[in-house]
């Protein structure tokens, strides 16, 4: 993930990697586009190489595991004993 620096409040943040991803739609066609400061509110003119650098190195959402349905845990069970 990278870090960005607003231009207005000089704070720095880490955008999500969904804001980067509707920022990157949204500049279709253009060599920048703005991602928006949480701090002030202000668009911050970014160059789509660096969104795109950034989305790279985004962790990737995990993958859903498989149900383990009837798999065994490693211990055996518990044997009944009659009084």
């Amino acid at each position: 993930m990278a870090a960005f620096t607003c231009a207005k409040c000089y704070r720095r943040f880490t955008p999500t990697p969904e804001a980067l991803q509707a920022a990157l739609v949204a500049a279709q066609g253009q060599k920048h586009a703005l991602v928006m400061c949480p701090h002030c509110g202000k668009g911050n003119k970014t160059a789509l190489e660096r969104i795109k650098q950034a989305l790279r190195f985004s962790p990737q959402p995990a993958a859903a595991e498989p149900d383990h349905v009837g798999e065994m845990t490693g211990s055996e069970p518990e044997k009944e004993t009659n009084p």
